[in-house]
């Protein structure tokens, strides 16, 4: 039941990551969409001040081109001279095109429209008190007074537009003040959140880092604790191999003794036996048996050779008489005398000065080489060869058989492998060349005074 928990609470740090990945993006989305709302309302406040300042100054304008064209009437009364009059007439051609613009500003509202059309019948009637004094050359008082009172009338109802103006540009400035401050409200609540989103996300990444950092030395001392029992154990079985190994050999030459001894002095008795028992029998007798006689001397002389045969491949006498390369020579030359096989050999003319160790391995080195082409490569062709340069020992074993990938000839495996651990007992180089259908090469080299030394073989 309690399975599950290591598993949950590994969950729970990712899942803890992706809701606080998630709220960091909606806040940051928020505070986006705060930014640009706050943005908005402000340009639509600044719209505003654009429009009410144009309001105001189509007001003023009224204002003052009714001011400008009353001044310029008046001084062309005064002097007579049209050349006054050039301001009314300017004014008298925009004066419709301000009204239309105040009119547009303010709006059809039924509180404005009543105003609206007054000041327009106010300025026409001015407008036209003006022409009728320019046309008579002369303004009566009651002309005059009548202008003053719609002058003042057109004043009172501009003031009061701007003052209607003024009221709501002052409302818009207040909704657009206090958006702003519930808008900085917003961004700076959304900003703190964020702030505080990010602080918990760099503790939870500095924790997680952390623990990164703690698995990566625990990996790293597992790692060379499993080196090092690696070693150890290929040591030991380096070791278990070199002695089994020599073991072998040891028993091998053993065996090749007590073969040589008891065995050898057996048959050598039993044909001496039977020549005695052979020159004992009268001549009638033995000529009835010599056939048989015969037979047994050639047996017992097949059997001696067999033992011989047996010895040298458990033990080759050569190596310890006559040296390792007439020991490669001899076997190459019986190599080929056994099978169909054509052994070119390549060995120094004088024999070599070798360990006794370094001279058994590359002898069974060779031996299995040999063993190999004729029964796995199916070669024809053969080279021996042992070279010495550089205080050095190579003997290479090439065929011309069906070759193989390195790494898929399964049946030669353990004779590569005794091979290789062979040469590295004596602290030499092994390399394996083939491929399918380009024959075999191998190569071992070690140095030429190497010794293997193993403690414990009787």
């Amino acid at each position: 039941m309690n399975a599950p928990l290591p598993a949950l609470n590994a969950r729970l740090p990712r899942h803890l990551h992706r809701l606080l990945l998630a709220l960091g993006s909606a806040l940051v989305l928020l505070l986006l969409g705060s930014s640009a709302w706050q943005a908005t309302a402000s340009l639509k406040a600044l719209d505003d001040l654009r429009r009410q300042a144009e309001r105001v100054e189509h007001l003023d304008s009224m204002l003052i081109q009714l001011i400008d064209a009353e001044n310029a009437v008046r001084g062309f009364l005064l002097s007579g001279s049209r050349d006054h009059l050039e301001p009314y007439e300017k004014n008298l051609a925009t004066a419709d095109e301000t009204l239309a613009a105040i009119r547009q500003d303010l709006g059809p509202t039924p509180a404005n429209e009543a105003s609206l059309r007054e000041l327009s019948s106010l300025v026409a009637a001015k407008l036209s008190t003006l022409d009728q004094a320019v046309e008579r050359g002369t303004a009566g008082d009651d002309a005059r007074a009548k202008g003053r009172r719609s002058t003042d009338r057109i004043r009172e109802l501009l003031l009061g537009f701007k003052a209607a103006v003024a009221a709501e540009g002052e409302d818009s400035f207040e909704r657009s003040q206090l958006h702003v401050e519930r808008t900085r409200l917003v961004v700076g609540s959304l900003a703190v959140g964020a702030l505080t989103l990010t602080a918990i996300l760099f503790i939870a990444l500095e924790r997680q880092f952390q623990l990164r950092e703690q698995l990566a030395g625990m990996l790293t001392s597992e790692n060379q604790r499993l080196d090092a029992l690696v070693q150890e154990r290929t040591a030991d079985l380096s070791d278990l191999a070199s002695y089994l190994t020599n073991a072998r050999e040891a028993e091998k030459a053993r065996l090749a003794r007590e073969l040589h001894d008891e065995l050898g002095a057996l048959l050598t008795a039993a044909k001496m036996e039977a020549n005695q028992v052979a020159g004992c029998l009268p001549g009638e007798a033995r000529a009835a048996c010599q056939e048989r006689l015969s037979r047994l001397a050639e047996l017992l002389d097949r059997v001696i050779a067999l033992k011989r045969r047996i010895i040298d491949g458990l033990r080759p006498p050569f190596l310890e008489e006559l040296g390792l390369v007439s020991t490669l020579r001899a076997l190459g030359e019986d190599f080929a005398k056994d099978g169909g096989e054509t052994v070119a050999l390549e060995l120094p003319a004088d024999d070599l000065e070798v360990a006794p160790e370094a001279a058994l391995a590359l002898y069974r080195i060779a031996q299995e080489a040999l063993t190999n082409a004729r029964r796995h490569a199916h070669a024809k062709r053969v080279t021996l060869a042992l070279r010495s340069a550089a205080g050095r020992l190579e003997l290479e074993v090439a065929d011309d058989g069906i070759g193989f990938r390195a790494g898929t000839g399964r049946g030669r495996q353990h004779g590569l492998a005794g091979m290789k651990h062979r040469v590295q007992m004596c602290a030499g180089d092994f390399r394996l060349f083939s491929q399918p259908g380009g024959g075999t090469r191998i190569v071992a080299s070690i140095p030429s005074s190497s010794m293997a030394v193993h403690e414990g073989i009787a």
